[in-house]
């Protein structure tokens, strides 16, 4: 099998040479690298044109999905100014709205110094947070008892023997 094999790959590329010395009946080679060369060309700028108009295409689809989303253009959409003023008690407060009963100020925000960080617990925020403290388990669980993790190795390497074994069987068929 491994020698059919090599002849095949042999007898493909003394055809392909061939093509190369072999002459149509107008004289011109079968194959000529600048045949090859022009063809490659063509390919090369299909693929270009193919490229850029799919290009195009998706970038218009995402703009069409982001206003059907949004419901305005991104680059239209001006940001809502948001204001802040101070209460008789000395508590701040920021809105999108102005203070209808005294003085506010336009908060300028530089979108690097903004920082979004995810809330894990809120129980903080309801002055309750001694109640979301999770006691920690004061044993292991069972399956990290020494018999399961004694099996685990076993079984890890039974695995690792019938890799062996499978890998030897794959060679042997292939032939390598």
């Amino acid at each position: 099998m491994k020698y059919f094999t090599y002849l095949a790959v042999s007898v493909m590329i003394i055809a392909v040479i061939l093509l190369f010395y072999i002459k149509k009946p107008n004289g011109q080679p079968w194959l000529g690298t600048s045949h090859i060369y022009n063809e490659s060309t063509e390919i090369k700028n299909e693929m270009i044109a193919l490229s850029s108009s799919a290009l195009d295409s998706i970038t218009s689809a995402i703009t069409t999905a982001g206003e059907k989303i949004t419901g305005a253009t991104f680059e239209t959409e001006t940001p809502k100014p948001i204001y802040k003023w101070q209460d008789e008690q000395g508590q701040w407060h920021f809105s999108d709205v102005p203070n209808k009963n005294g003085k506010s100020e336009v908060v300028k925000l530089n979108p690097a110094d903004i920082n979004v960080v995810v809330a894990e617990d809120t129980a903080i925020l309801s002055g309750s947070a001694k109640s979301a403290v999770k006691p920690f388990p004061q044993r292991a669980p069972a399956i990290y008892n020494s018999e399961s993790i004694n099996k685990l190795f076993e079984d890890a390497e039974k695995a690792k023997k019938r890799i062996e074994q499978r890998s030897k069987e794959v060679e042997s068929f292939s032939g390598f």
